[in-house]
């Protein structure tokens, strides 16, 4: 009868714990290899790589949190925070005497990897690959029509994986939202100074789910432990 009775007991708490709604404390959790931590701040969480040597962290990404069920919580990174890739973007332009043809130059002097740089005039696409912070692109204006704009994106040449199993979360093909006016006798140079190797390791999270128990967070099969 004493066993019956224990396990009605728990069968009640139980029941009491579910209809309880789960909230996410603030604070710190970690990983169980110390190698990531979640900060936790209202409806902010903070993902970030920790060195556990010196004790710093990488921001890897910032995601707005929204509840999803009783202990899922759908987080996605917010627009602007850790990809700005084309903040602080320089463009300049000079004349030249050269009727036939453009240059275009991209310099991105911050990050030490290969990156690819598509450049799309018209029909027409021009690519070539910045190993030393810099490349230049000649573009053939002796076509019919020749367009009065162009467009640019970039991709690095490889990448570090996310995880063990080789997923990526972040974002590898970025493009300039805007087009870029181009006259008869014109060079452009472009700088890009907020491109760096961090950048093509940070999350773009949207639609992820973390789900919240009682002493931690576990999303993607990893578990952290609140401090």
């Amino acid at each position: 009868m004493k066993f019956i009775f224990c396990i009605i007991l728990s069968a009640i708490g139980m029941a009491c714990y579910s209809k309880n709604p789960i909230k996410i404390e603030n604070g710190i959790y970690v990983n169980k290899s110390g190698s990531k931590l979640m900060e936790i701040k209202n409806d902010t969480l903070t993902l970030r790589s920790s060195s556990i040597e010196s004790g710093q962290s990488t921001p890897l990404a910032i995601c707005k949190i929204m509840k999803a069920g009783k202990a899922f919580f759908e987080i996605n990174s917010v627009d602007g925070s850790v990809l700005s890739a084309f903040k602080n973007i320089s463009i300049t332009e000079d004349t030249q005497d050269d009727k036939i043809s453009s240059k275009i130059t991209f310099e991105v002097t911050n990050t030490t990897m290969p990156i690819k740089f598509n450049v799309y005039c018209g029909t027409i696409l021009y690519s070539a690959i910045a190993e030393k912070g810099k490349c230049s692109i000649i573009l053939n204006k002796n076509i019919t029509n020749f367009p009065d704009s162009l467009s640019f994106a970039f991709q690095p040449v490889y990448y570090n994986e996310s995880n063990p199993a080789g997923q990526f979360f972040g974002v590898l093909f970025y493009e300039y939202p805007y087009k870029i006016g181009l006259k008869k006798r014109q060079n452009i140079v472009v700088r890009l100074s907020n491109v760096t190797d961090e950048l093509f390791e940070q999350y773009y999270l949207s639609g992820e789910y973390i789900n919240v128990m009682p002493n931690g967070i576990k999303w993607k099969g990893d578990f952290f432990e609140r401090q």
